[in-house]
């Protein structure tokens, strides 16, 4: 029975500091330790509450355990701005809108209690492109990634949801038989298949980077590509801070890093990224290469970045093999099939 007792939720009144305004009489619940799992594997324990019923996870433990490990803390505003090396994600304690890279997201306001940020299941999947769920026959939190389907807030239409999936709103209604774009609050909306949805938008923006370099675009290139192999061999960490390398990288912050030694400069992620230079088809060495991760992004996301080397080849850092060379990257059948586009930074 003691035992029983201290696993027993306990309930209490408490009031939460929101943006620096406190709300009162709100019930929170301390729920026991959690198991966090992904596609079904343990990967960690987390500590959930609920507030007024709702779930909520501690937003910076859960952002870790989803591979987003450059974090940052405004603390004068309470924002956090993070990113998993492919999208920027900010979101402010009791704002009702977060960005995702360029689009915003209406969410349930992340709150901030006793020092901690918490956000509820339906934030961080939205956030996170995931499907969170509290498991009450063993208590565990189920993280389905990528997500299958997208629950509505306050807030949303079709066509902010198909933004931020990276598909149209007439795909949106075929796939859920909706024969209007009337949406409600807590309507479970399927998503359409990866193949419906891959993200174009960078591909039209021509953002032309400062080059300071007097030396020729020939011998530029070729200082590039010298800088790019020194890092070979070193390890991979999804979201890796710059002052992480050049020991581990995440794919963008290994380019970053690289065109910074040649005196260019480019964004942190990787989906900023594939904003600058032009559109090419034929490449030449230092080009960037884009492509999206569909065992991590359903919206067909930028989700991953590399180098052109020439000849076919491509320089990169890889999550499974670090910084290392891709031979013949397009005619690899998984890098072909999640290639994008590429941009020319050097001309």
């Amino acid at each position: 029975m003691q035992r029983f007792r201290k696993l027993l939720i306990i309930c209490f009144v408490l009031g939460i500091v929101v943006n620096g305004t406190v709300k009162t009489n709100a019930q929170i619940q301390n729920i026991p330790t959690a198991e966090i799992a992904i596609n079904g594997k343990a990967v960690d324990g987390i500590n959930p509450i609920k507030i007024d019923g709702t779930y909520y996870l501690p937003f910076v433990k859960l952002a870790k355990v989803l591979g987003y490990n450059s974090i940052k803390f405004e603390k004068k505003t309470k924002t956090y701005e993070i990113t998993d090396g492919s999208t920027k994600i900010r979101t402010t304690m009791g704002g009702r809108r977060a960005k995702k890279g360029n689009e915003y997201v209406n969410i349930k306001p992340p709150r901030w209690i006793q020092d901690t940020a918490y956000i509820s299941l339906h934030a961080g999947g939205a956030l996170f492109n995931a499907n969170i769920t509290f498991k009450k026959e063993n208590g565990s939190i189920q993280v389905k990634k990528p997500a299958q389907y997208y629950i509505v807030h306050t807030g949303d239409t079709l066509w902010n949801i198909s933004r931020i999936h990276h598909t149209t709103v007439n795909k949106l209604k075929s796939v859920n038989n909706l024969k209007s774009n009337l949406i409600v609050d807590g309507q479970k909306l399927k998503l359409p298949s990866r193949e419906q949805a891959k993200e174009m938008e960078p591909k039209k923006e021509r953002e032309p980077v400062k080059n300071p370099n007097q030396i020729s675009v020939s011998d530029q290139r070729q200082k590039l590509l010298n800088h790019a192999k020194d890092y070979i061999g070193a390890g991979y960490k999804f979201g890796a801070t710059l002052a992480e390398a050049p020991k581990l990288f995440d794919c963008s912050s290994y380019t970053k890093l690289v065109f910074q030694q040649i005196g260019i400069d480019i964004p942190r992620v990787s989906r900023d990224q594939a904003s600058k230079g032009r559109v090419v088809t034929s490449l030449k060495a230092g080009d960037l290469m884009f492509f999206t991760t569909e065992d991590l992004y359903s919206d067909g996301r930028v989700g991953h970045v590399g180098i052109y080397m020439g000849n076919g080849d491509m320089i990169h850092a890889s999550s499974s093999r670090g910084v290392t060379i891709t031979k013949n990257v397009l005619d690899n059948s998984y890098w072909k099939k999640n290639y994008l586009f590429s941009k020319r930074i050097i001309e």
